[in-house]
Order: C-alpha cells, then sequence, then structure tokens
C-alpha cells in the first residue's frame, strides 16, 4: 500500500472517493439496515481501490465517532435552524469536533423518530436537539438520557430531565404585546403556533398576561392558529384581514416567517406596514433586516442558542459536571425596526 493510501482512511475520504456521504460511510462499515447493496458496493469498491486496510479504517472510525455529536432539527428551510445550526459548528469546529445532522422533523415527526433509531447505532459522544414538538419524541429522548449518552435540547422535553437552552416563551410574548400596547395599540391579533406546540401555548399565556396587564379586555377572536411557515402566515392573513371590520391595528406573530407571510398577503390587499397595520415577528433571524420596511421582532437570538448548545455539550462531555442536569437560559430582546407606528 502506498503512502497516500495509508493516509487515506476517515471516513471523509472514503466517502469523498465513493461518491456518498460521511453518514452513509459510518453506516455501510457499520453493517447498517436502509443502505442499498448499489450504495454499499461502491463504499466498499473504494476501500478495495485505494487499498484501505480494514484494521486502519476501524481505527479511524472509532476515533471519528469520539469527535462526532448527531444534531436533530426541525425544517432547515426555516432560517431560525440554520442559524442554530451556523451557531452550533461556530463552536464544535475549534474544538475538533463535527455532527451528523438529521432534519426536517417539524414537517415530518417520523423523521426525528427515525434519526434517534439511526444515530443511536453509531455511539456518539453526544446529542443536540431542536424541534417544535419535542413531546412527539418522549419516548425517544428517554432512550438517550438512560443510555446515559449526554443530550442537550433547546427548550425542555416535556417530563424528561436533559440539559438544556432555553428562553422564556411567556416572557417573551409579553414583552412583544407590551411593546405595541404602549406605542397605543389595543386592536392587537396573536398569530399563534400549531395546536400541539408547548411553545405557542406559552406564547399566547404571554399575550394574554400582557392584555390583562394593561386592563385590555381579551375576546377568543384575537387569537388566530396561524401555523409556523411563511405560507401559512400568508394564506392565515388573507383569511382573517379580507373582510374584516376594523382590521387590527396590530398583528403579533409567532415566528418570523409567519411576519414574512403577512408581510405578502398585506400587500396583496393593499394594505400598508406600519401606517395600516403594524407588525412584530419573533425569533430575531437575519432575514428580518431586509424586509420593507425592516421587521420589529422579539429575538431570541438563535445562533447564540446554538453556540450555548453546543458549549454545553463540550462542558457535560469533558467530565466536569457527572451529576446533574445544565441548564442555560439566553436573555431575549426587542428588535425595534420599522414595522410599527405609534397609534
Amino acid at each position: 500500500m502506498s503512502e497516500q493510501s495509508a493516509k487515506l482512511h476517515t471516513a471523509k475520504d472514503i466517502a469523498l472517493l465513493s461518491g456518498v456521504s460521511r453518514t452513509t460511510v459510518f453506516a455501510v462499515l457499520k453493517g447498517k439496515p436502509g443502505v442499498s447493496e448499489k450504495t454499499r458496493e461502491k463504499v466498499y469498491a473504494a476501500l478495495r481501490d485505494h487499498g484501505f486496510q480494514s484494521g486502519l479504517v476501524q481505527k479511524s472510525l472509532v476515533a471519528e465517532l469520539s469527535k462526532m455529536v448527531g444534531v436533530v432539527v426541525g425544517n432547515i428551510s426555516n432560517p431560525f435552524y440554520t442559524e442554530v445550526i451556523s451557531g452550533i459548528n461556530a463552536v464544535l469546529g475549534p474544538a475538533g469536533f463535527h455532527h451528523l445532522l438529521h432534519h426536517g422533523t417539524d414537517v415530518d415527526p417520523q423523521r426525528g423518530i427515525a434519526a434517534f433509531e439511526s444515530l443511536g447505532a453509531y455511539g456518539l459522544r453526544g446529542y443536540i436537539m431542536a424541534a417544535g414538538e419535542m413531546e412527539r419524541y418522549e419516548e425517544h429522548i428517554r432512550k438517550v438520557v438512560e443510555s446515559g449518552r449526554p443530550l442537550v435540547t433547546i427548550m425542555k422535553a416535556p417530563g424528561i430531565p436533559t440539559h438544556v437552552v432555553s428562553f422564556d416563551n411567556r416572557a417573551c410574548s409579553r414583552d412583544a404585546t407590551d411593546y405595541l400596547i404602549n406605542r397605543g395599540h389595543r386592536r392587537i391579533t396573536c398569530l399563534t403556533g400549531p395546536a400541539r406546540s408547548a411553545t405557542a401555548k406559552e406564547r399566547v399565556l404571554g399575550f394574554v398576561e400582557s392584555l390583562v396587564a394593561h386592563e385590555i379586555e381579551f375576546h377568543e377572536s384575537m387569537v388566530v392558529r396561524a401555523g409556523d411557515t411563511s405560507a401559512e402566515g400568508y394564506a392565515t392573513t388573507l383569511e382573517l384581514l379580507r373582510d374584516r371590520k376594523p382590521l387590527p391595528t396590530a398583528l403579533v406573530c409567532c415566528n418570523d416567517l409567519v411576519a414574512i407571510g403577512v408581510y405578502k398577503a398585506l400587500h396583496e390587499l393593499g394594505l400598508r406596514i406600519p401606517d395600516d397595520i403594524s407588525v412584530v415577528g419573533f425569533d430575531g433571524i437575519e432575514l428580518g433586516e431586509v424586509l420593507g420596511p425592516p421587521l420589529t421582532t422579539l429575538s431570541i437570538f438563535p445562533r447564540k442558542i446554538g453556540e450555548s448548545a453546543a458549549e454545553m455539550l463540550l462542558e457535560v462531555t469533558s467530565g466536569k459536571h457527572p451529576r446533574g442536569f445544565l441548564e442555560h437560559v439566553v436573555k431575549h430582546a426587542l428588535i425595534e425596526r420599522e414595522s410599527v407606528r405609534s397609534v
């Protein structure tokens, strides 16, 4: 075997030579099901053709997996999750760690379940999970915790103790609503998230608490289910405002993606932001800055959340905290831009 071949025995090298992902290489070499024979043969052909020695490969894989973290997130078409992942990478990379990413859990919960089942076979160093409805994965989260592998969740997993990075949903929603009320708004509608989401319920509570604190009478019509995507925000806003009189003076959105859908719907309805209706988002994704007008939002700093989760996982895996569970609360802030006017 040549000197060059002797050096090429990492999963990344094998992946490049065989034209598959590094995750697939791990799956093939560990004998996991769910990989086609054609793909398996590509990997084995790369091993044969380039003179890899099985002992060196296995030794290399063990070393790589000891520096590998499983990351399970919601739909990466949502910039919130891409910014969280960016924060995770900013911490893991300099520390010599890599991650195996599974996403799409918000679109199809079965992907989240399959992710945990798949990642569990690798013997990874630890896990980070950020999903919109973690209550759907209670059984699988519990298995990870019971296995002794460190798990950091972004927001608490219902009924299961994990290391957690969180933010105060009720306080965030309260502050966003307080801001509108202090600018003179009284006819405010809350566009809330999915019905099953514990996060959405917390944000509605914060909205109502703000109304009560300012002695504004609450009506059920002030809370409208709008999902958590721009398409859902768009459709909901069209239906809500097309024939509604009087119009609300402000909309407080469950996330910035929904706010983007609101912008599109208001434009089609011939309504101006903020002259006709003010809009407040939630999350603080960078995309909000380039909307016209730039979006006022309650920021929970998604990149910072990712950094904090990765830092916490590295701290736990270092053995500094052998007992108990860590929790870090990321402070939120209202980012005032141009989508809200005083009434």
